[in-house]
């Protein structure tokens, strides 16, 4: 399988145009196909590049803010407040995780609900959905040993039926290509995710991201975990792209072992200025 770019779409200005926009879709789209034709190959080759079924968050707990590279079935509820930003709001947003197979999975994002101070008065408005197909490239395990390795790739769709800018700025149809990581050396954990959004439209902006954490467990009840966050997808008021990111501690309690409890405070960034935003973060998991 080639990984070099054949198309014959030219940038003309016929009726055969693509744009730059598209075609980013398409090339992102080629080379996670690309990527996917490599690992099945690589797979066919070597025994190493496996799916070792194995509980393995368990023993890696999740992120707040970083989609788990694991695949099950779960269903999730964030709850977000901004404690200083303006104007301040509570986004309430609900999530569904899917196994298809041993390799194959999926991801379902219900549109968040987001109501900005006063509450009860002031503006809300419910936020985009999306969905994802996730396809788990090297999944191994040896949890007698505490060890284990995830690759996964995950190509999702972000549509928004009822656009409020107003409302939730930063927030339009997009298509996004990533890949997640996770590595255990129990108790020590870490985790990650980057890739690619190009907005379809207006109102999100293109951009690459990179989300990344390190964890340690605490027993067998509890995590405590550092998660940093940087992109690209800043525009600034002078139209030019900036960088922004955030740095969110967290802890996590596993009160049974399908019901997961984290709290996290996020310090949020951005280019031009000086002082962060803060966020608190609740997230309530329920295995099945």
């Amino acid at each position: 399988m080639s990984c070099i770019d054949e198309s014959p779409l030219q940038n003309n200005n016929d009726s055969h145009y693509v744009d730059g926009a598209a075609m980013r879709i398409i090339q992102w789209t080629r080379g996670l196909a690309c990527v996917g034709g490599l690992f099945l190959g690589a797979q066919a080759q070597a025994q190493s590049w496996s799916v070792q079924p194995c509980d393995v968050d368990d023993y890696i707990t999740k992120a707040i803010g970083i989609e788990e590279p694991w695949l099950e079935n779960a269903a999730y509820v964030f709850a977000q407040t901004n404690t200083n930003g303006t104007p301040r709001s509570l986004t309430l947003s609900p999530e569904i995780e899917g196994q298809f197979s041993e390799r194959l999975g999926m991801e379902l994002d219900l549109p968040a609900y987001t109501a900005n101070a006063p509450f009860g008065r002031g503006n809300g408005a419910f936020g985009p959905v999306a969905a994802g197909l996730k396809f788990a490239a090297l999944h191994t395990c040896d949890l007698s040993e505490g060890r284990a390795s995830l690759l996964t790739a995950e190509v999702e769709g972000q549509y928004w039926a009822d656009p409020r800018p107003s409302v939730l700025p930063g927030q339009g149809n997009a298509v996004t290509a990533q890949v997640m990581w996770a590595q255990l050396w129990y108790p020590w954990f870490t985790q990650g995710e980057a890739g690619y959004t190009q907005r379809i439209g207006t109102g999100i902006a293109s951009g690459w991201f990179l989300n990344t954490s390190l964890g340690h467990a605490i027993g067998t009840a509890y995590a405590a975990q550092v998660e940093v966050e940087v992109d690209n997808q800043l525009v600034m008021d002078d139209g030019r792209r900036g960088m922004e990111g955030s740095v969110m501690p967290q802890i996590a309690y596993h009160l049974t072992q399908q019901w997961l409890l984290a709290l996290g405070e996020q310090a949020s960034f951005q280019q031009g200025t000086s002082h962060p935003q803060w966020s608190t973060w609740v997230m309530l998991e329920r295995e099945f």
